[in-house]
């Protein structure tokens, strides 16, 4: 049941500005794409075959592979230093910006190109989307001004699918490398002595060196494609202050047969028009299922059958109902 994406919000959600003066996006002068050097698959990693069985891609981890040309990492790090103001530091990512596309028409048109979806989808293996959650199609990740601490922690992603985009030559400064956890996340959480749903948060703890691999960026421009909510990764603390700045883009799978993977959790995030992007999210999964339910019911299917698969098609969109019922009591 392959979906298309849903149109972009006509509304601007309130506290994003656009840059008024920026690069015009233009795929055939700033996209570079070429295939990955290396792959790791879901079982490379230990996953089970009913874990992987529910995960729409069954790669864990590909790259490094070039995205931009030189032009178009020119305009990207132009862009991002001009978002840089806007940064907010947190316990885990240190230094980032949100909400990407809501605030430069560059940024928009790249996450949201055809050419870099399909491309991603060879990679991933199954066809793919920019998420449509537009909140969570780029974050913007900076280094600190505090060595001491790491880039970005030990964690997994509370999006399924994304890549981790480098805008910087890796030879210009020391430390800072992007990491991943050899294993699963259930290995991860034992090593950590946390529960697996503790993940998404900071940790100050490490996971065994022998366990950890370090893929080597060839130069700005290139990136790391990962299925973020099942791959425990990092970007280690730099050695001396230095600029290093990351996109992190992220994806949906077309078939929505399989579970989601956005976690239930960003619904909760002070992030401007977060609450109704993710019920958009989860409408969109139910009417996709029951536009699919609408082609595909026997005529002659008993009641008890039609009912069940009804629940089935309508359960994104009634678990948003009551995520939302829960927070507004909270509030």
């Amino acid at each position: 049941m392959l979906a298309a994406s849903p149109p972009f919000p006509k509304e601007q959600p309130l506290g994003y500005e656009m840059l008024s003066d920026e690069p015009v996006f233009d795929p055939a002068r700033h996209l570079a794409l070429e295939p990955p050097a290396n792959l790791w698959r879901l079982a490379d990693l230990g996953y089970s075959e009913d874990e992987i069985r529910r995960s729409a891609s069954k790669v864990a981890v590909a790259g490094p592979f070039r995205v931009l040309s030189e032009a178009g990492v020119a305009a990207a790090r132009s862009t991002a230093l001009d978002l840089k103001t806007s940064r907010v530091f947190g316990d885990r990512t240190a230094s980032y910006v949100s909400g990407g596309v809501y605030r430069s028409k560059f940024l928009r048109d790249l996450c949201n190109c055809p050419l870099v979806a399909e491309f991603v989808s060879e990679i991933a293996g199954c066809e793919v989307l920019p998420h449509n959650m537009p909140s969570q199609q780029l974050y913007i990740n900076y280094a600190p001004e505090d060595v001491e601490r790491a880039v970005d922690s030990w964690h997994v992603d509370s999006i399924g699918l994304d890549y981790v985009l480098l805008l910087n030559d890796p030879q210009s400064f020391s430390g800072g490398r992007f990491q991943f956890f050899h294993g699963t996340s259930h290995e991860a959480a034992r090593f950590l002595e946390t529960d697996i749903g503790n993940l998404t948060s900071a940790t100050v703890k490490d996971l065994p060196a022998e366990r950890v691999i370090t893929p080597v960026f060839p130069a700005a421009g290139y990136a790391i494609f990962q299925q973020g909510s099942l791959v425990m990764h990092r970007a280690t603390r730099l050695n001396q202050r230095a600029e290093r700045i990351t996109f992190v883009t992220g994806f949906v799978a077309r078939d929505v047969n399989y579970p989601d993977p956005t976690r239930n959790r960003v619904a909760g995030w002070d992030e401007p028009g977060i609450i109704a992007e993710f019920a958009r999210h989860k409408a969109w999964l139910s009417r996709q299922k029951l536009d699919a339910f609408i082609e595909e019911v026997r005529l002659g299917a008993t009641s008890s059958d039609i009912a069940a698969r009804l629940r089935d098609c309508l359960a994104d969109a009634i678990s948003a109902i009551d995520i939302l019922k829960a927070s507004s009591r909270q509030g």
